[in-house]
This record gives C-alpha cells, structure tokens and sequence, in this order.
C-alpha cells in the first residue's frame, strides 16, 4: 500500500505514518506539505498511489473547489480528510467534493487506523456530528466557517446521510448516549464521569449494547452506529 500524506506539521505526518505501518507492513508513505505539493503530486501516475490523507488547513488553501479538484485528480484514489475542524456545515460540504471521509484530528488513535483501513478498502466515513448519533438527534446548523458560499448544506440526495441500521432502535436512550461516547474514543471511565455513572454500570450498559447489535467489540459497536459495516 502507498499512501500520500499532506499535512504541514510534520508531528502530524509522523504519527499517521507510525498508524498507517502498524496497519500494513511494508506500508510506503509519500509527505507534501501544501496544496500546490499535493496537487503537483496528483499529476504524476507513477508511483501509484492507494490513498490519500490530507489536512485541510495547509498553505495555498483555495477553496472548496480545490478540494473537489484535489478529489477528481485523485479518483478513483480514494480521499480521506484528518482535520482539526469540526464544524458541522464545514464537514459537510467537504465530503460533497467527493471526499471519502472526513475524519476530525480528536478521533481516538484506535479509531483512526481502523477508519484508514476502511477507506483504503473502498469504504466510506461520515463523522457522528453529521449522523446526529453524538446527541441523537439530526445534526444542529452551525456558522460555516470553510466558505458559506458553496456550503448549503447537506443534499441527502447525494446519500451523505445514513439510514440508521434498525439493530439501534433496540437500544434505550441511556444506551445510545454510552454509544455515542463511546464513538468518541472514551473510555468506560471516562464514561461513567461524563454520565454520572459508576463503573459497572457502564461496563453493564457496554455489554447491553454489544448483545443488542450482535457484535463483539466497540470499535465493531461504533462502525455499525455510524453505517460503516453490515454485518
């Protein structure tokens, strides 16, 4: 697998690098730093790449129309985004330039090697605040921050949301709200802390949640809620 990192810190690079060969040995990983970098790259057909990584916030920044161009150079290379920004209507109208996934920078570390090997193989990711599974509600419009103007919204059209898998409806609401944490890359600690709850209340409430969707881990639990798998 070669993988194209673009990113300007080199902090950043370096730890999607160490997750990216954990999850393949032998993983070759290309670094550019900026936009023009990464576009310039894009043109070159050899060596062939696998995937794309890119932050959004990096020099020679253009607009959204960039990304969409970024994306139709790379296809049918599949993109995926690691940014520090988590604006709702932002995120949005990233993913509809034809981005694979938009994964924020505050993903648990376990998370984002699985979220990666996903992408990789053709999947795509949708975070939770645009699902609406982080307060189980639809996600609540935000000031867009990347450029209003070519950020409506999300066109359900386009399939950007999806159909909650019916194995959720059996969860009770305290449930859904370890879930969605859980989502979050907390720890049933960290949980209990958050809700007000003990420890083996939380660990009961996991076990609940794993018998209910039929899987047998979180990460499992966390992918299903958020459409990522089938099974």
């Amino acid at each position: 697998m070669r993988v194209l990192l673009a990113d300007d810190h080199s902090i950043i690079r370096n730890a999607l690098k160490f997750i990216l060969q954990d999850l393949e040995e032998g993983a070759m990983v290309e670094e550019v730093r900026s936009y023009p970098q990464l576009e310039e790259r894009l043109t070159r057909v050899e060596p062939a790449l696998d995937m794309v990584v890119m932050d959004l916030q990096m020099p020679g920044y253009e607009g959204l129309g960039q990304i969409r161009r970024i994306a139709d150079s790379a296809g049918p290379i599949p993109v995926a985004v690691f940014s520090m920004m988590e604006n709702v209507d932002d995120m949005r109208a990233v993913l509809r330039q034809g981005i694979r996934a938009f994964i924020p920078k505050s993903t648990d570390e376990a998370l984002i090697g699985t979220l990666l090997k996903l992408v990789a193989g053709g999947g795509t990711y949708v975070p939770a605040q645009i699902s609406g599974l982080s307060d189980g509600k639809a996600g609540t419009a935000q000031p867009a921050t990347l450029d209003a103007s070519i950020a409506p919204g999300l066109d359900r059209s386009m399939g950007m949301e999806m159909p909650e898998d019916p194995r959720l409806a059996g969860l009770t609401r305290r449930q859904r709200e370890v879930l969605a944490l859980m989502s979050q890359g907390l720890s049933n600690m960290e949980i209990g802390n958050r809700l007000g709850l003990n420890l083996s209340t939380v660990k009961t409430h996991v076990t609940g949640i794993l018998k209910a969707l039929d899987v047998d881990n979180r990460t499992q639990a966390v992918l299903l809620a958020r459409g990522l798998t089938t099974r």
